[in-house]
């Protein structure tokens, strides 16, 4: 970027010194002009170099510890959301996989012994057989670490059975096991991945999105064995200094399991660990596509979640009840562990959860109103399958998450609540082919592309109608208005080609490179009039056209800057960025036009042609201009922009309710989903459904009530 600077600097000096011969302008006035301009370079350029040097100065070793640090932070929070570390959670309990779900135990343990030291860990710690795979809860780890020779393995299990919670509680029994220049093991949902794209690749998407200084270029030394240097996030993975958790195997579409497992087992050869959570129905018919070949992952062990016992079951639902309350679920216990329809249902940890969300009453239901009985799920009329069990369950969750007896009395209505769920999952199933991955900035293409191009357009026009006419007079600054606008809406136009709804989160720049671009902005503001009271007009005018330009033109791409590499970034945090990010784009560009407008039009009359505004004039056109340039890259550039504009479209079409218009009222709905009431999980920026039943539910009565967003 510093040749950039200089190439900038140096043609502008010189179309300033060919101006000055033009109009027969002393050279040494300019001469001097320019020299006092550079301050406001030096400065600009000084804070960038700062701030890229500081984020060079990273190699792998650091940036797999920081990375570390990170993912202890958010275990923390996510087993607090997730109630795991409870003073009575519910036990998990498995066993080993059926033989048609794993290679044969021997064939798993020669394999590691054939490895250079002859495999992880101690040999005699390890399973002698499948059967020594069993165990309960915290006991994961040890079997992961210990008992598994190859350090692969496969978690299998009924839906709700508690695969997600066991992942994290292996996840944490990792980290704290973990030394200097061990793996980092993170936790990663494959819903959304493409098998056709390398593994490799997407998990270093994922890791950028998530640790934004993870995108910082790798040092020399540490490029990955691709074209070029790489960034530090596929430095990690492709030098094995990442230990996957792949959550959601079933979740993709089931066409794509067969593909998905082989580009697995291509991507992560035997020798590096992983772990795989997936419903086992979904993967013994991925296994079994080609029955001549062992298609699931090679090299790797399985386990089966076993169904809840029903004395524990018991216990969770009438946890916390006083007599009277507790006998309210004597009906539903005696049906535990039995075949019936609610025996089944709440078998699982996900079942108990709403079963016991939507019948146990609270402090609050005996002023407010008496809950549903648990008695009516007995009803094998009504409900005469597990599935018709799940259904009353999901239809009766949402009302209880958002009534007036919940803990904590939500902002939104039980209906208003419905309602936007209903059209977040409907956006899921329609536009993301069932991904469970709710990511904010790919809601912009919920919205039409008309209200985006009428956006583009109309914003900046009103703005500069209204900027000019107080300044110049009213009917000119209507007509600067409408060509406003005519700018605007070619230049929506010309950003929907490159996809205005597609745009990617911005990087948040850093508080050090923030604070040496205002400092440019003050320096050249400073030094332009510096000029004009000691040198001259002309030579002020020359150093704003070429601090101005200078600026104007770079402040879009160094804008953008790096987070703290210790920090995951959540979906409110880098919503917040993004924000801050578009405006800062539309406030630089804006200024930067603006303080050239003044020196152009203002200090010392006009060029040919130029009308003769004055400075009030020249600043208003700049700003004008500035304006809308700088809001169409911040649309360009960001993707809150549109994301503002979807949420406006939902609402105004009543797909979403009133009270969620504007993207902050949205984003503070889904954060409360999430932190208070149990619909929502998140998986670093995404939000996702409790459970992918619920989301499918939810669309299905989004489909029935009106069409998809």
């Amino acid at each position: 970027m510093s040749v950039w600077y200089l190439v900038l600097f140096v043609s502008g000096s010189a179309v300033a010194l060919g101006l000055s011969e033009i109009y027969e302008l002393e050279t040494p006035a300019i001469a001097v002009g320019v020299v006092l301009g550079l301050p406001a370079v030096y400065l600009a350029w000084a804070a960038f170099r700062a701030d890229r040097v500081e984020a060079a100065a990273i190699d792998e070793d650091t940036a797999a510890v920081k990375l570390a640090e990170a993912v202890t932070k958010w275990l923390n929070e996510e087993a607090r959301f997730r109630r795991i570390y409870e003073s009575r959670p519910l036990p998990v309990a498995w066993r080993a996989a059926a033989e048609d779900l794993t290679e044969h135990w021997p064939d798993v343990a020669d394999l590691a012994r054939s490895w250079p030291g002859g495999g992880p860990g101690d040999q005699a710690q390890w399973a002698q057989d499948a059967a020594g795979l069993s165990g309960q809860d915290a006991e994961i780890g040890d079997i992961f670490f210990g008992k598994v020779p190859t350090r692969r393995l496969v978690i299998l299990g009924e839906p709700g059975a508690g695969k997600s919670v066991l992942l994290v509680r292996l996840l944490q029994d990792l980290m704290g096991r973990r030394s200097d220049g061990d793996p980092v093991p993170v936790l990663f949902s494959i819903a959304s991945w493409n098998p056709r794209q390398p593994l490799k690749d997407w998990l270093a998407e994922q890791l950028r999105r998530e640790y934004e200084r993870l995108s910082n270029t790798a040092p020399t030394l540490l490029t990955t064995p691709r074209e070029g240097p790489g960034d530090l996030a596929q430095a990690l993975v492709d030098h094995g200094r990442i230990l996957p958790l792949l959550d959601g195997f079933d979740e993709l579409p089931p066409d794509l399991h067969p593909v998905a497992l082989k580009a697995l087992n291509w991507a992560l050869p035997t020798d590096q660990p992983l772990v795989l959570a997936s419903r086992t129905a979904a993967y013994r018919t991925a296994v079994a596509a080609h029955p001549d070949t062992w298609m699931g992952i090679k090299g790797a062990a399985a386990i089966q979640l076993l169904p809840l016992e029903p004395p524990h079951a018991a216990a969770y639902l009438r946890r916390g009840a006083d007599a009277r309350a507790a006998r309210r679920w004597d009906r539903v216990i005696a049906c535990l562990g039995t075949d019936t329809p609610v025996g089944q249902a709440l078998s699982t940890p996900l079942g108990l959860f709403l079963a016991r969300t939507i019948y146990a009453p609270t402090p609050q239901a005996a002023s407010v109103l008496e809950p549903p009985h648990p008695d009516e799920l007995c009803n094998t009329r009504v409900f005469p399958t597990r599935a018709a069990v799940y259904t009353r369950l999901f239809n009766a969750f949402i009302p209880a998450a958002y009534g007036p007896d919940h803990r904590r009395p939500p902002r939104w209505s039980v209906g208003q609540a419905q309602q936007a769920l209903a059209v977040l999952a409907r956006h899921l199933e329609a536009h993301r082919g069932g991904s469970t991955d709710l990511a904010w900035w790919e809601l912009g293409s919920t919205a039409p592309s008309a209200p985006q191009f009428l956006t583009a357009a109309l914003v900046p026009g009103l703005i500069g109608a209204v900027t000019v006419g107080l300044v110049v007079g009213v009917s000119f600054g209507f007509v600067l208005g409408l060509v406003g606008m005519l700018a605007g809406g070619i230049v929506a136009a010309c950003a929907s080609l490159y996809g205005f709804d597609s745009a990617l989160p911005g990087q948040y720049p850093s508080r050090r490179y923030r604070s040496g671009l205002m400092l440019g902005l003050m320096a050249a503001l400073v030094t332009a009039l510096l000029a004009y009271v000691f040198v001259g007009g002309r030579a002020a005018q020359y150093v704003g056209v070429i601090v101005g330009a200078a600026f104007a033109a770079l402040a879009g791409e160094l804008t953008l800057g790096r987070a703290d590499l210790a920090e995951r970034v959540g979906p409110e945090v880098l919503i917040a960025q993004d924000r801050r990010s578009f405006f800062q784009i539309v406030l630089i560009y804006s200024l930067g036009f603006g303080l050239l407008g003044v020196f152009l039009c203002g200090l010392t009359g006009p060029f040919p042609g130029i009308p003769a505004f004055g400075i009030g004039g020249g600043l208003a056109v700049g700003l004008t201009a500035g304006f809308a340039y700088g809001f169409a890259a911040g649309c360009r550039e960001t993707a809150w922009a549109a994301f503002a504009v979807a949420t406006a479209c939902l609402t105004v079409s009543s797909r979403l309710p009133w009270s969620l218009m504007g993207p902050w009222s949205l984003m503070a709905f889904l954060q409360d989903a999430h932190e208070h009431r149990g619909v929502l999980r998140q998986v670093g920026t995404v939000y996702q459904f409790r459970h992918i039943d619920l989301q499918r539910h939810l669309a299905r009565q989004q489909r029935g009530s009106q069409s998809g967003p």
